[in-house]
């Protein structure tokens, strides 16, 4: 088969390639939109005061005003970037786990309590999950988001329990 313009055949070419390969251009797109409509903020009290806020594909630890730990890490503010398809993984594994299925307050009668509240948005659709004590009487699934979330964050910043 011959073709009549083979130069502008070529030209065309080489040109689709160039803007399919383009620094900078996002691969997929699509994954970065499904983690742009999630946000989560985890806030734990008792000792520590301090949350952490992942938004689109940043993680940040925010630290509270009366941190009582040494460590600097505890103390100061961090942010980083995360890969987009293992937060959407994350997002979807906390929905399918029943998230919105959960009871809004886990509320306990003792007065030495260590206090998690996780907020979820997506697209709108806004939920908040306190638990007074996370020892006692706090889900597996709220437990599980807040060792994940330390983990992402990469700085080791375990709950840390003092006597009472």
């Amino acid at each position: 088969m011959k073709y009549i313009y083979p130069k502008i055949l070529l030209a065309c070419l080489i040109l689709a390639i160039y803007c399919n390969n383009k620094p900078g251009r996002n691969k997929s797109p699509f994954i970065s939109d499904q983690t742009n409509q999630y946000t989560l903020l985890v806030q734990r009290g008792a000792f520590h005061f301090d949350s952490f806020e992942i938004k689109k594909n940043k993680i940040s630890h925010i630290p509270g005003i009366s941190s009582n730990f040494e460590t600097s890490t505890y103390k100061e503010n961090s942010r980083s970037v995360l890969d987009s398809l293992q937060i959407l993984g994350f997002f979807k594994k906390i929905e399918a786990n029943g998230f919105w299925n959960l009871k809004t307050r886990y509320g306990t009668e003792i007065s030495c309590n260590s206090q998690l509240i996780v907020t979820l948005t997506m697209n709108g659709k806004s939920k908040t999950v306190i638990c007074d004590d996370y020892q006692r009487d706090c889900p597996e699934l709220i437990k599980y988001i807040e060792q994940k979330v330390i983990e992402l964050e990469g700085n080791d910043l375990k709950r840390i329990y003092l006597p009472g």
